[in-house]
């Protein structure tokens, strides 16, 4: 660690720079030259300790770090009570719209871009003198939000679940908030529930918009399957009714038990489920479905006889895709149901003609992609990217030509590389092409059920296990880092808690502050891709 040996001008303005190699030099450097206090080190491990003691007014945090990821330096920051009001400033390569949601999330009070466009000396006075002022860095993540906005001038609209039912809006003019939208609710309050959907995908355009769009139209070719879990046989016999002559293939369940059998051994598009259900409730069914590998891609409507915001927020982040009151009314239950079809009609129509298809993983799911490659016998190369790695797959008429996955440093092939693909949140294509499968190819849907079985098992298992003792769970350090640019914020807790070896499940709950029901969901992603693991 390096410290600064002249005295200042203004001992209240202490930077602590937490970064690495070229960039750790140049802010300290800059900093000093302009009469701050500045130490600069690289110790994410210790950071904690460095600002409880040397209380700085603001610390620049690095984007990539040696240990840890920047995100999770100021989660560690705002978590301890003697460290919570500091400063943050986030120094990212990305300032995407979504990324810098990301940091404001965990509590990270401005974001500058590297290479640095803005002098730095002069923006980091300005930042410690708002914050001596307003405190905003204390506040909500919507006070950040609007700060960060002001301070940015940004103009344009920041769309979050666009396309779905929960889409909300939130658009800018100069940097001034001029409207937002969130189902029925408007203006601040709005904005406060949709920053708080964690893990969704976002949009940015650089137009202002005044109102959400979420209208859709499933393209004509393809029949969506649903499933309806109601305990009313009234109320199940009026929703098929109304479904029926709108293309679509539905099938009903009485219970939530047996709503569960149902979906997880025959494929669907979407579960339409009411909240209120015997033997097994709408929540406890969609925590199952979100839980097993065969149906956690399926698109969940909850039905409530209740309207609130409150619900609905608690359905997102739950894992569903749509919050619906119950009406009676058939055009809000289509027009719905037609936000969640839209996405896979699409791509299976684009398939069936034969173009370059652009792949989304999370809007239609990796197992129901692959089986319509090979319901489709389709040929050809699937390409894709996602924060952990690469993957690539060669189909051709059913069968599987070859697969492989490179994440981080580790590269597979086989059935591995298929199981990454399954457990990937990747973009990119399936461009078609000529290839021949070798002699003795393995079918693509054999190999899906073989993978699917295995899976379910070898997840089960390694959640048991480490629900039984996380003070034994091996962390990937690789794996970790590149997580964590896009992990949740009770991913990130859970991850950062492991490292403490707690003794029981209860135990990691109490040290991150969540509910058990929130830590075994964060633990199993961990879990199924490869960044904690139960074997060294």
């Amino acid at each position: 660690m390096d410290v600064s040996d002249g005295a200042t001008e203004d001992l209240r303005r202490r930077v602590l720079v937490l970064a690495a190699g070229a960039m750790r030099h140049a802010l300290a450097e800059q900093l000093r030259a302009e009469g701050f206090e500045v130490r600069d080190t690289d110790d994410a491990l210790n950071i904690v300790e460095l600002v409880r003691s040397w209380r700085p007014d603001l610390v620049v945090v690095e984007e990539l770090l040696p240990q840890r990821s920047g995100r999770q330096v100021v989660l560690s920051l705002r978590a301890s009570g003697e460290t919570f009001k500091v400063a943050i400033a986030g120094v990212l390569t990305d300032l995407s719209v979504g990324n810098v949601l990301k940091w404001l999330r965990v509590g990270a009070t401005d974001l500058w871009r590297f290479p640095f466009t803005r002098d730095v000396p002069s923006r980091t006075r300005e930042l410690i003198d708002e914050c001596d002022r307003s405190q905003v860095q204390l506040g909500r993540m919507r006070a950040r939000m609007l700060a960060w906005a002001g301070r940015a001038r940004l103009t344009g609209t920041v769309t979050t679940y666009p396309g779905t039912p929960f889409e909300g809006r939130a658009s800018f003019v100069e940097g001034e908030l001029q409207e937002a939208r969130f189902g029925d609710e408007s203006g601040e309050r709005a904005l406060d529930q949709l920053l708080e959907l964690d893990d969704g995908p976002v949009l940015w355009d650089e137009k202002p918009a005044t109102a959400p769009v979420v209208k859709a139209t499933v393209p004509a070719g393809y029949k969506a399957r649903v499933l309806l879990v109601e305990d009313d046989p009234s109320l199940r016999k009026m929703v098929t009714r109304q479904l029926a002559p709108s293309g679509y293939v539905v099938e009903v369940a009485a219970d939530g038990q047996a709503g569960l059998q149902l979906a997880t051994h025959k494929p669907w598009d979407i579960v339409v489920a009411d909240l209120d259900l015997p033997r097994l409730d709408g929540w406890g069914l969609l925590r199952a479905l979100r839980s097993d590998v065969s149906s956690r891609e399926i698109a969940v409507m909850v039905l409530s006889a209740h309207d609130g915001t409150v619900d609905t927020l608690k359905a997102a982040r739950a894992g569903a895709r749509a919050y619906l009151k119950k009406s009676g009314r058939s055009k809000e239950l289509l027009d719905t149901l037609s936000l969640l079809a839209a996405p896979r009609a699409r791509v299976w129509n684009a398939l069936e003609a034969r173009g370059e298809v652009k792949v989304e993983l999370r809007s239609v799911g990796p197992l129901w992609f692959l089986r319509t490659l090979a319901e489709l016998d389709c040929i050809g190369r699937l390409e894709l990217e996602d924060a952990m790695g690469r993957y690539e797959l060669r189909v051709s008429q059913g069968h599987i030509v070859d697969a492989a996955a490179q994440t981080g440093s580790l590269r597979v092939q086989g059935r591995t590389a298929l199981e990454a693909i399954i457990t990937s949140r990747g973009e990119g294509r399936f461009v078609f092409e000529k290839c021949e499968p070798p002699k003795g190819a393995r079918w693509l849907y054999e190999m899906i059920d073989e993978c699917v079985d295995g899976m379910r098992k070898e997840e089960a298992r390694r959640l048991h296990e480490a629900a039984i003792d996380p003070g034994k769970l091996y962390l990937n350090e690789e794996l970790a880092s590149l997580f964590s640019r896009v992990a949740t914020v009770s991913e990130l807790k859970v991850l950062d808690a492991v490292r403490a070896s707690p003794d029981s499940l209860d135990t990691l709950a109490s040290n991150v502050g969540l509910p058990v029901t929130d830590v075994e969901p964060a633990l199993a992603e961990l879990l199924r891709r490869g960044v904690l693991s139960t074997e060294g």
